[in-house]
């Protein structure tokens, strides 16, 4: 659920290595009001002037800058760690994604990836509605939990 205290600096990034020996960048955060569930989408807190506080994404988030994936569940108003670079072991998507799909953060579901409209710059026409790709699939993922590779480095 969270560290109740801060056991490290707000805003500290380290280095993660996974069960199956993946290596990601993590940075030390504290949640708004509200929980997030291990793989879920974050983005800034601007409720507040914390720098490193975010939230759960709402579906008016869609297709907003990622500031990480919840590393493990977080508790309200709790410090844990979003994954902000690299391999994401268990990421959560609205919709089913083929290998190699490019996701963002969903308007249709709050707190997680999805390929809609995101996979659209894979295709022959781009779309340019400002939508921002932020991993792509590591191997096909039903509706659900699976491995993801973000693409560049978030975080707040």
């Amino acid at each position: 659920g969270g560290d109740t205290d801060r056991k490290h600096e707000a805003g500290v990034i380290m280095e993660y290595r996974s069960v199956t020996d993946q290596w990601s960048l993590v940075e030390y955060v504290q949640l708004d009001n509200n929980g997030i569930s291990q793989g879920e989408a974050a983005v800034q807190n601007f409720a507040t002037l914390k720098q490193y506080s975010v939230k759960k994404a709402a579906t008016s988030d869609n297709g907003a800058p990622l500031a990480g994936l919840a590393l493990t569940t977080i508790a309200s108003q709790k410090f844990g760690w979003l994954v902000i670079q690299g391999y994401v072991e268990k990421a959560d998507l609205s919709h089913t994604a083929a290998s190699g799909e490019y996701l963002r953060v969903s308007g249709s579901t709050a707190g997680k990836l999805t390929p809609d409209i995101a996979s659209v710059f894979n295709g022959a026409t781009v779309n340019t509605s400002g939508y921002i790709v932020v991993a792509v699939a590591r191997t096909a993922i039903a509706t659900g939990v699976g491995s993801v590779s973000l693409c560049g480095c978030w975080g707040v």
